[in-house]
């Protein structure tokens, strides 16, 4: 019995289906870029909260050794968490590692023996343990965890 061959290719096909395999590609990526620029679709990656653990055993940690740095998180994001006072279910505090407006290379150090943050290519910039003047974010303890809304300052 005879073995049929598939279908012949010939250059005319060859040349339209190339043609119509780049016209659709070329379609797609224009239309997902379009409805990523407009406000029909939200674009959003990594989740909005971070989950830092367990506030009990993190507030002792840092009264033993200082604030903890969290990089990168959301967006490339790098925060600082610190704890002020004794009850771990409050007294949290998170924000930006960087001064606003400052370059990527900047960014604030903990200073342990003045007990502030402050900035490495402007030590006259000098911020308080709670962070105030550095962008902050949103800090809850839920269920014994401590959570960090991470995208709180993203505006539109």
């Amino acid at each position: 019995m005879p073995v049929s061959s598939g279908p012949k290719i010939t250059p005319l096909r060859a040349v339209v289906y190339t043609a119509a395999s780049i016209g659709l590609g070329v379609g797609l990526v224009f239309a997902v870029v379009s409805l990523a620029g407009s406000e029909q679709i939200e674009v959003k990656l990594g989740d909005d909260d971070f989950n830092a653990g367990n506030a009990e055993e993190l507030a002792a940690e840092i009264d033993d050794r200082g604030p903890v740095p969290w990089a990168p998180l959301s967006r490339g994001r790098s925060i600082w968490i610190n704890h002020v006072g004794a009850n771990p279910e409050t007294g949290w505090f998170a924000f930006d590692v960087q001064s606003p407006g400052a370059g990527g290379d900047c960014v604030v150090d903990w200073d342990a023996d003045r007990r502030l943050f402050t900035d490495t290519c402007d030590p006259t910039l000098v911020y308080s343990a709670t962070g105030e003047g550095l962008t902050q974010f949103t800090v809850w303890v839920d269920d014994g965890d401590l959570i960090v809304d991470v995208n709180a300052n993203d505006g539109p």
